[in-house]
């Protein structure tokens, strides 16, 4: 069981507060599986360029900020119209996000071999931000499309590059 509550806090900044109820989650990779957990996260996003004629939107995200580190990830996404039935979205995500079909960080060409490792998040309870983590360890690609096949039906496709590790008992 997940809720989230997403607002709108600027013209280019949201942020997202989720609170859950997961069954059979592993708070620590590798570590026991736990019956039972109440999770909380809180995410921020934040759009730097507009959609244009020729570019997408763009933005940037961190899930996860001050939680326990089960929903930890950040990603650099794009979005592009290219009619009014077709969307398409891709992106790069590390953490969760860069654990399926990851591959090694590029950031760590541009910044430094610190970006190719990503240490484990703090887990316990939450509560501390775990700055040496973002944008760091391996990186993988998501994306999807959207047509909008009437007012009242939309189809699409995406593709995770998140594993869910946590959830089903492989971490």
């Amino acid at each position: 069981t997940r809720n989230t509550l997403t607002f709108q806090v600027s013209d280019r900044l949201s942020m997202s507060f989720r609170y859950s109820l997961l069954y059979g989650i592993r708070r620590d990779p590798g570590g026991p599986v736990e019956p039972f957990r109440f999770d909380r996260s809180f995410s921020l996003q934040y759009r730097f360029a507009n959609e244009g004629r020729y570019l997408p939107a763009m933005a940037l995200g961190v899930n996860d900020i001050v939680g326990t580190g089960i929903y930890s990830g950040e990603y650099a996404v794009a979005s592009k119209t290219f009619s009014p039935r077709v969307r398409a979205t891709a992106g790069i995500g590390w953490g969760r996000l860069g654990s399926q079909g990851g591959f090694s960080n590029p950031l760590g060409a541009v910044f430094g071999d610190d970006f190719k490792t990503r240490s484990a998040a703090s887990g316990g309870l939450g509560g501390k931000f775990d700055l040496d983590t973002w944008f760091r360890g391996d990186a993988a690609f998501f994306g999807g499309v959207e047509w909008r096949i009437s007012d009242q039906l939309r189809l699409t496709a995406e593709y995770s590059s998140d594993d869910y590790a946590r959830e089903d008992g492989a971490a």
